[in-house]
């Protein structure tokens, strides 16, 4: 495999202590060992007492105070916060489809960073059904979770049971989607960035007719293509929107595409002037796009090259192996959680909108056009 999402499972020794350390002052803190304005000690204190770095003892106080359990005063030490939230204990995670590759790794990155933080997860799969998916969230304000990861649907229905949560007052992350005009905290991939080293990158390899497949209902579907679009202009060539297909049927949104992928596909490829360079804005139209073309009698890259996004594990099954752009997904989710806890704790209160960088992987789906084309 060429590419990896890099997953927090470090098995550095120093990692494991400052956790073991966190986790054992945050349980007697809950258990009344400490109470509110009760001084902990110095971080000097502390590491000697352990036998561990005064820095490894910094990273586990650093933890607390984010989770609101701990304050550091200056010259004194670190001492239990009075009037503080108690740390949440359960949170909820709300995914359209664990079948999907994305929902699975940004639910573990989630998971990975609660953990740390004492807290539980709770899963809920809408297993593709996304009238279920809404009602979930609009329902989580009612439930037992003090806050929630929600995957975003990317619909006008979704948006507007999003407007109800905030309205509410409800503490929640959205992953996978920003929106611009409501002020709500957010954590996606630089999906503009990859349609840009996309273009770069078969720009490079001698393509000047390249097509575009996605679902453009999604705004981070539009960025992709926005940055494709940008790439090809900024190195003075005209973008044919001709070549952009638009896959929107915004009632199954967490469908199988593969019955529009492919017809898109062909109706492309049997153009007098056909596309030599073919972007997908996701690896599962890349995958329905390998095989309209193979049904064709064609090959890729030889006739067509073809680009995906995600960097799902399908990209290094498919032959030739799927160039793809990688998302960290597990990252979001991390991220998303640390958000999370820090509305929840109320140690922000301000909306962040986090962006985490993207990877073009290079396999082997993109080749020089070919001559008689």
């Amino acid at each position: 495999m060429l590419h990896r999402v890099v997953e927090d499972t470090s098995t550095d020794t120093s990692e494991t202590i400052y956790m073991s350390l966190a986790a054992r002052l945050r349980q007697s803190i809950r258990d009344g060992a400490f109470r509110p304005g009760d001084m902990l000690g110095s971080e000097y204190e502390l590491a000697r007492q352990e036998s561990i770095s005064r820095m490894t003892v910094r990273r586990a106080s650093d933890l607390l105070i984010k989770e609101g359990l701990v304050e550091r005063r200056p010259g004194k030490g670190l001492f239990v916060r009075n009037g503080s939230p108690a740390p949440a204990r359960l949170v909820q995670v709300v995914v359209g489809n664990l079948e999907w590759e994305p929902c699975r790794q940004i639910a573990r990155g989630v998971q990975s960073a609660a953990r740390e933080m004492g807290i539980q997860v709770q899963l809920y799969d809408a297993h593709g059904d996304a009238g279920l998916d809404v009602e979930v969230v609009r329902g989580l304000p009612d439930g037992p979770a003090s806050g929630a990861v929600i995957v975003s649907l990317h619909g006008n229905l979704f948006n507007e049971v999003v407007y109800s949560l905030k309205t509410r007052g409800y503490p929640f992350v959205l992953v996978d989607q920003r929106m611009y005009d409501i002020d709500v905290p957010s954590v996606m991939a630089n999906n503009y960035s990859g349609g840009y080293q996309v273009g770069q990158d078969l720009l490079a390899a001698g393509h000047r007719r390249m097509a575009f497949i996605g679902d453009l209902v999604a705004n981070t579907v539009r960025d992709r293509l926005g940055g494709f679009r940008d790439a090809i202009n900024d190195a003075g060539l005209p973008f044919d929107r001709s070549l952009t297909v638009d896959l929107v049927q915004p009632i199954d949104r967490l469908g199988d595409w593969s019955t529009r992928i492919e017809p898109a596909v062909v109706d492309l490829m049997k153009r007098h002037n056909r596309p030599t360079a073919l972007f997908c804005s996701c690896d599962a139209i890349a995958r329905s796009a390998y095989r309209a073309v193979q049904g064709l009698g064609l090959s890729v890259p030889n006739d067509l090259s073809i680009v995906g996004f995600d960097n799902d594990p399908l990209a290094d099954w498919l032959q030739p192996g799927l160039t793809s752009v990688a998302q960290p997904f597990h990252e979001m989710g991390s991220a998303a959680m640390q958000i999370l806890q820090s509305l929840i704790t109320k140690s922000s209160t301000t909306s962040e909108n986090r962006l985490l960088p993207v990877e073009l992987v290079r396999r082997h789906s993109v080749a020089a056009p070919a001559k008689h084309v």
